[in-house]
Order: structure tokens, then C-alpha cells, then sequence
């Protein structure tokens, strides 16, 4: 059985049949404060769930389900169950996407996603939450370049600079009983990164990038990773 559900408790031990949802809305840059510094800007926000339940039937006939009354179903077939899965995700929670003036457009989103796990063995929980923020500005501009025997050659040129952050949290609970939740895997982490892309033309491209990231895990401990590249295109034809 799976249906659309909106759960709700620390255990998802709550909740209702309910369809999943979203939203955008545009025009916030007409609102007092963002009309000051944003040419455009919109939320957004979102939801789904989904609940999934198996069970295994010998030498008897279960009663048909009730859609608007399940409850009773699950509860007296509640030895027959062998799996269910509860899911609530909030992707995004809260997004923003704003342009601002002079080139510059600035994103954010969180999300807030959970799910239960049960089978007869015990129980499982887990709980995800992110934050991405990205900003970007671009300037085109151009320079000539005097050639001899050739005359003066225009060169369009491209840059953008792009600054993200992202920052995620893992958490996970188990338990056997199905009543004492204990402290299972879990991971923390962030990333900073900034590239520089160009195109000179539309011949020559290329870009430079630096990351530093930073994790935490149960398993692994602390760890720390950066990274440097640059890359550079060609078009040739002819």
C-alpha cells in the first residue's frame, strides 16, 4: 500500500493522508525593503510524502482496506506487517532567488527531509537538513587590440564570479524495542568555493576554482579536502 501522507511527531508516529504541494511566488521585488536593492525576486516552497506499508498473509483472508479508515486495518493486522517506510520532505523548505542591480543574482534554499523505516526487527530514523546559497556576478565588457597589418581586433569579453556555500547535516536513530531510540550514524559538513569563469569571444573560454571542504563523521572522524583547478577551451574550425 502507498499513499500521499503528511506526517508529523518526532517519530512520524502521526499524520494523515494528505497530497504533497507547491508553490512559487513571484514579484517580491514589488514589496518594501526588496524593491531597494533586487530587480526580480521569488520564493519558493515545497512538500511530498509518501507513506508505504507490505505485509505478508498465510492461511487467512484480510478485510479490504478502508481508505477513511485505515487506521483500524493497520492496527489489527499490525503482527501480519513486515515493512513500512514514512517519508516528509520539504524540498525546498524555503527558497530565494533574487537579481539584484548591477549584474548580481544571489540563491538560497534549505531543505528539511525525514523518514522512519519499521520493520519487525525495530525501527529506523532518519534526518537531513541543507542549506545552499550561491551568488554570482558578471560583468561583460570588451577591449581592442591594435593588430599590425591587420588593423584593430575587438575582443568581447565575459567574466562571472561565483560564490557558494553549502552547509548539510546526517543525523540517524535505531532501535531494537522499538521504544529506546539510540544514537546511529551521523555526518556534518560544509563547503565554501569560489570559480572564475571567462570567454573572450566565442572561441576562448575558461575558468578557475578553488573549494575548501570540511566534513565530520561517526566513522571517520574530522576531515578536511581542498581543491584548485583551472581549465581552458579552444574553438577550432576551419
Amino acid at each position: 500500500m502507498t499513499r500521499d501522507y503528511f506526517a508529523y511527531g518526532d517519530l512520524l508516529d502521526a499524520g494523515l493522508p494528505f497530497p504533497g504541494w507547491s508553490f512559487r511566488i513571484s514579484g517580491l521585488e514589488k514589496w518594501p525593503v526588496i524593491k531597494w536593492i533586487a530587480k526580480s525576486a521569488s520564493l519558493e516552497h515545497s512538500y511530498s510524502g509518501k507513506e508505504t506499508r507490505a505485509w505478508q498473509f498465510e492461511n487467512i483472508s484480510p478485510e479490504q482496506m478502508n481508505f477513511f479508515n485505515f487506521g483500524t486495518f493497520r492496527e489489527d493486522y499490525k503482527d501480519n506487517e513486515r515493512s513500512s517506510r514514512i517519508n516528509r520532505n520539504f524540498s525546498p523548505l524555503l527558497g530565494l532567488n533574487m537579481t539584484l542591480k548591477k549584474n548580481v543574482s544571489v540563491t538560497f534554499r534549505t531543505n528539511r527531509n525525514k523518514s522512519l523505516d519499521e520493520s519487525p526487527s525495530g525501527l529506523t530514523i532518519h534526518a537531513d537538513t541543507s542549506y545552499t546559497s550561491t551568488g554570482t556576478y558578471t560583468h561583460r565588457g570588451g577591449m581592442i587590440i591594435p593588430v599590425p597589418f591587420y588593423g584593430d581586433l575587438n575582443l568581447n569579453n565575459t567574466m562571472s564570479f561565483t560564490l557558494n556555500f553549502d552547509l548539510n547535516s546526517s543525523a540517524e536513530k535505531r532501535s531494537g524495542d522499538k521504544v529506546n531510540l539510540e544514537k546511529g550514524s551521523f555526518s556534518n559538513s560544509w563547503k565554501a568555493g569560489l570559480r572564475v569563469s571567462y570567454q573572450f569571444s566565442t572561441k576562448v573560454s575558461g575558468g578557475l576554482r578553488y573549494e575548501y571542504r570540511e566534513s565530520v563523521t561517526r566513522t571517520t572522524g574530522r576531515k578536511i579536502d581542498r581543491d584548485f583547478g583551472f581549465d581552458v577551451n579552444l574553438a577550432i574550425s576551419g
